[in-house]
């Protein structure tokens, strides 16, 4: 009689799991910020192949090793790569000599790494490709399970309960949660199992990143590169208050907006309090970020850009209520829905980045303007150049 092994079964599994998290989640850190987890189901149905060991039973034959099955999955999306999945599947059975038959269901813990996404490097689908599981996507799969088997007309004993299996598979999903999916399943070395499911994701996956594909805000010009203040103007005397004029006494400054710029060297003296300022008492984020770059073509932050996007998490952290958009624009090249396209991928990957640094995602938001916004003339390389950018702009 065999006994039962759903126990060490969850446990071994449990920890694979757990491991398997671990790892994923210090791989994939910088992407996982702005990754939500989602519960899915799934049913799918395929042809099994049952080969069991008849070496030792001369006068039984394998007769037919195919047969239809059926699968029932409950999976978890635990990172923007990794999810975890509890599957049943009906295998079928395999047919021996004079009719005999013996039949095979498996239940398995496993967890699937998602190896590559349409959307990764490509400026023209989705970059949160593999948070929502959209678009193209292949696979791998490991687990451990039990086989449970039945037999008819045939006497049989089973050598071992619990199953290691390996798969790997090809995914497509859609916005609306609903995904197809193709994949191979081997359970060590007698039942395998190839088969299509049909699978649906509770819940949008999105998260407190918003985009906007508009433009509905004005374009405030940036504010031109200080690369010296002049020195502010000294009388030669200034009146005391006796009515002389042989006083000359200027230590006396003020800060009127309280932004830590006296009022003789601030070129912006209204600014709201609290609102992170430059050494001219100009607010940081309004306008144009020089140097926050990409990869031709893609949505990948070049190390110049990390390092100037590490400044702007040091002040977003020394302004801790301070929020800010990211917006961003392309020049006129190319298809308008593909910049715009484009332009949705840099914001969030430029999200991304910061709340990798520690900014929570409810102080920032992603704004996608494509080519609508110009502040250069599209006609020459250096006015496309111009309007190439991001910007900051702090949130009201």
């Amino acid at each position: 009689m065999k006994k039962p092994l759903f126990a060490p079964i969850i446990t071994t599994a449990s920890l694979l799991v757990a491991a398997s998290i671990n790892w994923a989640q210090a791989a994939d850190e910088w992407e996982n910020a702005a990754f939500q987890k989602r519960f899915y189901i799934g049913l799918g149905g395929g042809v099994s192949d049952l080969t069991p060991d008849t070496s030792r039973a001369p006068l039984v034959d394998l007769v037919d090793d195919s047969d239809s099955a059926v699968s029932v999955t409950f999976g978890m999306d635990i990172t923007r790569r990794l999810s975890a999945e509890l599957q049943y599947v009906d295998l079928g059975s395999a047919e021996l000599t004079g009719g005999s038959e013996i039949d095979y269901q498996e239940v398995s813990i496993s967890g699937l790494y998602y190896l590559w996404n349409s959307g990764i490097g490509n400026p023209y689908a989705d970059s949160d490709g593999l948070d929502l599981r959209t678009g193209f996507s292949l696979f791998g799969r490991a687990g451990v399970g039990e086989m449970d088997n039945q037999a008819r007309g045939v006497t049989f004993e089973r050598e071992n309960d619990l199953q290691f299996l390996l798969g790997a598979g090809a995914e497509y999903g859609l916005r609306n949660g609903l995904a197809v999916r193709a994949e191979f399943l081997a359970y060590d070395s007698d039942a395998e199992y190839g088969g299509l499911s049909l699978l649906y994701r509770f819940g949008s996956g999105l998260t407190d990143i918003d985009y906007l594909e508009d433009d509905t805000l004005p374009v405030l010009p940036a504010p031109a590169p200080l690369e010296k203040l002049p020195p502010p103007p000294v009388p030669d005397e200034l009146p005391s208050l006796d009515g002389s004029s042989d006083i000359n006494d200027a230590s006396a400054s003020t800060d009127s907006d309280a932004d830590g710029v006296d009022n003789a060297l601030d070129q912006c003296p209204d600014t709201a309090i609290g609102t992170p300022v430059n050494v001219a008492g100009c607010e940081v984020f309004n306008g144009v970020l020089d140097g926050v770059n990409f990869e031709t073509g893609s949505d990948t932050l070049t190390a110049g850009a990390r390092q100037i996007l590490d400044g702007v998490v040091a002040t977003l952290k020394a302004y801790p209520g301070v929020r800010v958009s990211i917006q961003s624009h392309t020049d006129s090249q190319g298809e308008k829905d593909a910049n715009m396209k484009l332009s949705k991928n840099r914001a969030l990957s430029v999200v991304r980045y910061l709340t990798a640094q520690g900014i929570g995602l409810d102080r920032l938001q992603a704004r996608a303007y494509g080519e609508t916004q110009p502040i250069a003339d599209n006609n020459t390389r250096q006015g496309r150049l111009i309007n190439r950018r991001v910007e900051f702009r702090t949130v009201r």
